[in-house]
């Protein structure tokens, strides 16, 4: 195999863990996805309204990331509302973040391929 491909067949096998991950998670939950409000356990109304079900001391980090995620609804929104903003977050979170990461992934695993390449020629 080619030096250049196995970062890249490492990175394309990383992502393809990650997906069935998500699909595996996502097909054993045992709820039906709903944007009611349910008394014990948090649904799509918690992502649409503020979430009842957390306080400071259950969720510190809820509270601690809530101006981020009010920025980051506001900078999606920012095209206008409804389909403008499903569209925008398809495109983020689906599209630019994921290339994102790949890239990085694979720049990661080149480099990572290239300093023990130079570490092994330099030692006498």
């Amino acid at each position: 195999m080619l030096p250049v491909f196995r970062p890249l067949l490492l990175t394309v096998l990383l992502a393809v863990l990650a997906l069935l991950l998500g699909f595996a998670v996502n097909s054993a939950a045992p709820h039906p996805p709903t944007a009611a409000l349910v008394a014990g356990r948090c649904t799509r109304f918690c992502h649409d309204h503020a979430c009842p079900h957390a306080t400071p001391a259950t969720s510190p980090a809820y509270y601690r990331l809530r101006p981020l995620y009010g920025l980051t609804i506001r900078v999606l929104s920012a095209g206008g509302g409804g389909a403008a903003y499903v569209l925008a977050n398809l495109f983020v979170f689906l599209v630019v973040i994921p290339l994102l990461l790949l890239r990085l992934t694979y720049a990661v695993l080149r480099d990572a391929r290239a300093i023990r390449h130079l570490s092994h020629s330099v030692r006498p």
